[in-house]
């Protein structure tokens, strides 16, 4: 027993030893400690280190050690050991202290206890590794690969919708080239507007033939952009052949014309929309059809009169996707704006991707509004990041919030969406963002709802600056001013040493973005400028590249109303901003263009 106590309080001396002294690094190729080999977590934690060559490097970890800022996210500082050294390597050993990293001998790394006692501080290590970002972005998510997407389905039944909505995905979350070809833009730039339903009556041989040319005019226009400036056709493209093709006639004609621009028939899908529900296709009837320029300056009864005329001659010739008939074909189907959905032959990534968007699309109208939080105590310092409390203006901004959200978004004058009481609350996890919403009532309703139940979202999360959190933009200036010039050149791409960059935070900002088109309720998002920048830019239909220079005034809500071609806002200001001049009351404007910052 004596002997068992005896190696158990070794042990024990062994490992309050190696937790003191600084440990070895072994690596046969003069290995230095980099930042993009360190990931930060809460004190006291321990996350497995990434090496440079894994296989070849030995298992590596890291201990946590750093003060925890009331105003200031816990960051850590780290410390390196090895926990098995890797066969056939010669030892290097290197010492973590506030120089930074250094080599030293076997024999100086014997120092006392007292050295390197756990009161010692202990800094990151300095490097000047962040690479610079790719200005020239030849390679896209679908680089190598030409997709080509065919609506199929009656008129009314947000084909068009439908497809606008995945060019704007693919090409904002992806960065893939997305082109939309409608054969109902083909038909007015040939022939101009104002065709009544006889003009699609399929009795009608000379309308006929004249619709047939469209049709090839429209797949001349896709097939040239599929090979334009696109050298031995290396560069990934998606395009979308928007139109009715309710026959299997016209389904097997473009399968012939599309087979030698695409790699396999996997590359070609048809999409599908059909709608059983009167009161949708009335709603789409009355929302979008209506302001096409075939009806303009037209009686709105006439005009719907005729649609519906029009939607009948395409039903009489409609052959829909059918499992047996076409079992051979690449399809996904939707049921009533999404209630269900039916795929055949999908897979890979981007047809994955294209199934999961579909599954949250709608046609259905609400509204969705956007506001960052309420000034906290950092943004009155002006220093970017942290996790720090609200100030005073931004607890007014948060009673203010709540009074709008019962006035304007429990309660609306103009009712938008189906049930307004069914309002929803999206925030961040950070503590300005829960802040700005504590002040909202969370009412149940008579079915059980909880009118604005609060959600919080990592991805809703500021974009974090790696080791400049906490800093000023005269502090970062001043101490990294070549990091200063690299955000001022690229803002998307540009990545913070340690932290994320806009490019970073639209990845993850994409699962909320789902969210958001999923629902059919009211929505109210209370998050930080990035992440709103971003969100509001998508819905916009604004690139990538302008998300990051989006205006998003603090003390305001912006109701955005998504449709089939824009993207109607309002904006209302419930806090004059600091550099106009303050006046009494609540100011309303509408932004019929959207403001980029200079």
């Amino acid at each position: 027993r004596e002997r068992e106590r005896e190696r158990e309080r070794k042990k024990e001396g062994e490992e309050e030893e190696r937790e003191r002294h600084t440990h070895s690094i072994y690596n046969s190729h003069d290995w230095r400690l980099e930042e993009r080999h360190v990931r930060y977590c809460t004190t006291g934690e321990r996350h497995e280190l990434l090496g440079r060559e894994r296989e070849r490097s030995s298992c590596q970890s890291v201990l946590f050690v750093g003060k925890k800022d009331p105003l200031h996210s816990t960051r850590a500082h780290t410390h390196t050991r090895v926990m098995s050294k890797p066969p056939k390597m010669k030892p290097a050993m290197y010492y973590i202290g506030k120089g930074g990293v250094s080599q030293v001998s076997p024999e100086a790394a014997n120092m006392s206890n007292e050295a390197h006692s756990p009161k010692t501080e202990i800094h990151t290590p300095k490097t000047e590794y962040n690479p610079a970002p790719h200005h020239k972005r030849e390679a896209f998510a679908t680089n190598g690969d030409r997709f080509v997407l065919v609506m199929v389905g009656l008129p009314a039944r947000g084909k068009t919708y439908i497809a606008n909505k995945i060019k704007r995905y693919f090409e904002f979350f992806h960065s893939a080239p997305t082109e939309v070809f409608n054969a109902g833009q083909t038909r007015r730039a040939m022939l101009g507007a104002k065709h009544m339903h006889d003009f699609f009556d399929p009795t009608n041989s000379e309308a006929n033939k004249v619709r047939r040319e469209i049709a090839e005019k429209t797949m001349d226009y896709l097939v040239d952009w599929l090979k334009s400036n696109n050298k031995d056709q290396a560069l990934g493209r998606i395009a979308i052949y928007d139109a009715t093709n309710t026959t299997r006639e016209r389904r097997k004609w473009i399968i012939r014309r599309l087979s030698p621009a695409l790699q396999s028939p996997g590359h070609l899908i048809f999409i599908e929309s059909v709608c059983d529900d009167d009161v949708l296709v009335e709603q789409n009837i009355k929302s979008v059809k209506l302001t096409m320029p075939d009806y303009a300056g037209m009686d709105p009864d006439n005009a719907i009169v005729d649609f519906k005329q029009r939607i009948e001659h395409y039903a009489t010739m409609y052959e829909p996707l059918d499992l047996k008939k076409d079992d051979l074909l690449s399809w996904i189907k939707m049921h009533n704006g999404g209630e269900n959905l039916t795929m055949n032959r999908i897979k890979g990534f981007l047809p994955g991707r294209l199934v999961t968007l579909l599954t949250n699309l709608h046609t259905l109208p609400r509204p969705i509004y956007l506001s960052r939080h309420g000034r906290s105590v950092y943004n009155m310092q002006n220093r970017i990041g942290g996790d720090s409390n609200l100030s005073r203006e931004g607890e007014h901004y948060a009673k203010l919030l709540a009074e709008y959200v019962e006035n304007n978004i429990l309660n609306p004058k103009n009712p938008f969406a189906l049930n307004a009481k069914h309002a929803r609350l999206y925030t961040s996890r950070m503590q300005r963002s829960i802040q700005t919403t504590k002040w909202i009532k969370h009412t149940v309703q008579p079915d059980g709802w909880v009118s604005m139940r609060p959600r919080r979202f990592a991805a809703l999360d500021e974009i974090y600056a790696g080791k400049f959190d906490g800093m000023s933009p005269e502090e970062i200036q001043k101490q990294a001013p070549d990091e200063a010039t690299r955000r001022h050149e690229d803002k998307l791409n540009y990545r913070y040493p340690r932290g994320e960059s806009y490019a970073d935070a639209i990845e993850r900002v994409q699962l909320v973005a789902l969210q958001l088109e999923r629902h059919t309720d009211p929505v109210l998002v209370v998050a930080h400028n990035g992440i709103i920048r971003i969100l509001y830019a998508y819905f916009k239909g604004l690139s990538r590249e302008q998300a990051p220079h989006v205006e998003i005034p603090f003390g305001s809500v912006i109701e955005l109303r998504p449709q089939c071609y824009t993207c109607p806002e309002e904006v209302m200001l419930l806090v004059e901003s600091e550099q106009k001049e303050k006046k009494q009351g609540n100011h309303k404007k509408n932004r019929g263009s959207t403001r980029i910052q200079e």
